[in-house]
């Protein structure tokens, strides 16, 4: 029988028993990676509403991922990154500040739980927190992510900032672990992105409610998808380009 999930978007505030859940799965994978007292978790996120969340639900195994989208719209409540990397990279701030203007947003909090290892949750959670992204203001968005998963904001069309650290790079949160700072210049046309992922998000741009059947690690998995956070215009540039690949393909 083939397996199933369904992916959901919402407002923090708006779906409180969804963030606790979150919250909990999040704090059993950092204790199972051994970090738990080295970052604490920040809870602030639950109630703002500049912070959008998507879950993974699974039928049986309950929610087995999860990841954030945190806007910039105020510059005295901080990204997770900018606290982050306060100390170790005081610039951060400047350049969060030169990011602001164009509508930014921070990638966060991915997480996907070791009873549903290997389905390729974190590759469909990428993807949607990157088409939900100019839906909700972020036409610019920045990460910092573990050197073992880069490769999925990578295929989302994020790139490395190079102008801090070591090309991006810090020994984070111990001297054990290798984290990156990355920034996607573009969600809306994703120059930097795979050609395959750029048109699996356009079609949840297109239509965030919709269920397909997904491979994102090889076994096929029946992903529903309620990705509608707001409210707006269809992205007619992103239409556009889907039906000039379509005609490449078929012409």
């Amino acid at each position: 029988m083939t397996d199933s999930l369904h992916l959901i978007a919402f407002k923090a505030p708006e779906r409180p028993d969804l963030c606790a859940e979150f919250l909990h799965q999040h704090e059993l994978v950092l204790a199972e990676l051994g970090i738990p007292l080295v970052v604490k978790a920040d809870e602030s996120w639950i109630h703002d509403p500049s912070c959008y969340v998507i879950v993974a639900n699974h039928p049986s195994e309950g929610m087995v991922g999860g990841i954030r989208l945190q806007l910039d719209h105020d510059p005295t409540r901080p990204l997770p990154l900018a606290v982050s990397l306060s100390e170790l990279a005081p610039d951060i701030h400047s350049l969060l500040d030169q990011l602001r203007p164009f509508g930014n947003g921070e990638v966060c909090g991915l997480w996907s739980a070791s009873r549903y290892a290997k389905r390729g949750v974190t590759v469909l959670l990428s993807l949607a927190v990157t088409a939900i992204a100019p839906m909700v203001g972020a036409d610019r968005l920045v990460c910092f992510v573990g050197h073992h998963t880069k490769r999925h904001p990578e295929k989302n069309g994020f790139v490395a900032m190079t102008g801090i650290g070591n090309s991006g790079v810090f020994d984070y949160p111990t001297s054990e672990f290798q984290s990156i700072v990355m920034v996607n210049p573009d969600t809306i046309l994703l120059p930097h992105a795979d050609p395959e992922h750029r048109k699996a998000i356009y079609s949840l741009r297109l239509r965030p409610v919709q269920g397909r059947m997904e491979q994102p690690a090889r076994m096929p998995i029946e992903v529903n998808y309620g990705l509608m956070v707001a409210a707006g215009l269809l992205d007619l540039v992103a239409y556009r380009m889907i039906s000039e690949e379509r005609l490449r393909h078929t012409g």
